[in-house]
């Protein structure tokens, strides 16, 4: 006898699920029936999946606790023999691999390892350290920055070790600077330059920042220009200039600063210069330099070569850098060139 309620089915037949309000496709391995699970049995199966991943968590973080394991230290840096004595108080086993690296003062020190430093091991696993042996030296290395004395008792001990001799060391040469005491400023030859025989090897060192010398202001009115510029370069006096027309051909005939005045760093003299005479054939003007700023004041000169190729001197000076402006006379057709430590680092022609 059919009962006309509806039952409770498990399965259900796919003509009702292909209907439009219904998202399931047919699947033919089912006998075109889906299986829709309870939801007691949908929510046990969720809570059963979640607990075995709190498990396998807790599990793991037991692992990490246990005394069986180690975390891997970082190396780099150290001397071999510091890392083999760091890895056994770890009770890891060390391998080592000798390599060049780039520069000869790594000679003797872990430049990389294998696994990196962090990694989790077990106890007596092996970690690879890749040891310097040096540089395959062709060029001058850059030491600028570095501390004079490292440096020098590292390339007295490579010279010793390699039984080659690259560097002739000359005294260190120091000047007051900004940086700390012992730093090297430059160094001569510059980094990268060709070795093919014995090198004499200089560098100037920051013997750090003295006592600031007081400066006062002199008097520079009725001083003809370039003998003015000249005492404000000795004296490193920051100065700028103005131009003017009148009688005094050439001469300052006016600065900003009264004679005496006490400088302070953020001071700034400023002259006024009548343009002196110049012939048809030469031409007067300024200079300007916009300079890098140096940690310690550095050698520069201005030369003029002429068309003919003589060069003479127009100015000898050392500068801090940033903007510098000087003036000069010179034919027509000259080239002005700025050199800084005997480097030519501008050229303009003179028009």
């Amino acid at each position: 006898m059919s009962d006309n309620k509806p039952h409770s089915k498990l399965f259900l037949d796919s003509k009702n699920l292909n209907s439009s309000s219904n998202l399931y496709g047919h699947n033919e391995n089912f006998d075109g029936k889906v299986l829709i699970l309870p939801k007691h049995v949908t929510k046990g199966l969720v809570l059963t999946i979640f607990g075995s991943l709190v498990i396998s968590c807790a599990i793991f973080f037991i692992f990490l606790e246990s005394n069986d394991i180690v975390v891997v230290p970082n190396l780099s840096g150290f001397y071999l023999e510091d890392a083999i004595a760091e890895l056994q108080n770890k009770e890891l086993i060390p391998y080592v691999e000798l390599k060049f690296s780039s520069t000869s003062l790594d000679k003797g020190k872990v430049i990389d390892q294998n696994p990196k430093s962090g990694t989790v091991l077990r106890l007596d696993s092996k970690v690879k350290l890749f040891v310097s042996k040096g540089a395959v030296i062709n060029k001058v290395d850059n030491f600028i920055g570095k501390n004079v004395d490292d440096v020098m008792v590292n390339l007295e001990a490579n010279s010793i070790n390699n039984n080659r001799m690259l560097y002739h060391l000359l005294k260190p040469i120091e000047v007051e600077s900004m940086l700390p005491k012992g730093i090297i400023i430059r160094q001569e030859p510059s980094p990268g330059t060709k070795i093919t025989s014995l090198i004499d090897l200089q560098f100037l060192v920051s013997k750090g920042q003295g006592e600031v010398p007081i400066k006062y202001v002199k008097n520079y009115v009725g001083l003809y220009y370039k003998d003015a510029i000249i005492s404000l370069l000795n004296d490193e006096i920051d100065f700028d200039i103005n131009l003017s027309t009148g009688s005094d051909f050439g001469s300052v005939v006016f600065q900003s600063l009264s004679p005496g005045t006490k400088l302070e760093s953020v001071d700034k003299l400023i002259i006024t210069i009548n343009e002196p005479r110049i012939s048809d054939a030469g031409v007067f003007g300024i200079l300007t330099y916009k300079l890098g700023m140096y940690p310690s004041s550095v050698d520069m000169m201005v030369k003029v070569k002429s068309s003919s190729g003589s060069s003479s001197l127009l100015y000898s000076f050392k500068s801090k850098g940033g903007i510098v402006k000087l003036p000069y006379e010179a034919l027509k057709g000259s080239i002005i060139e700025l050199y800084i430590y005997d480097k030519l680092v501008n050229q303009t022609v003179i028009n």
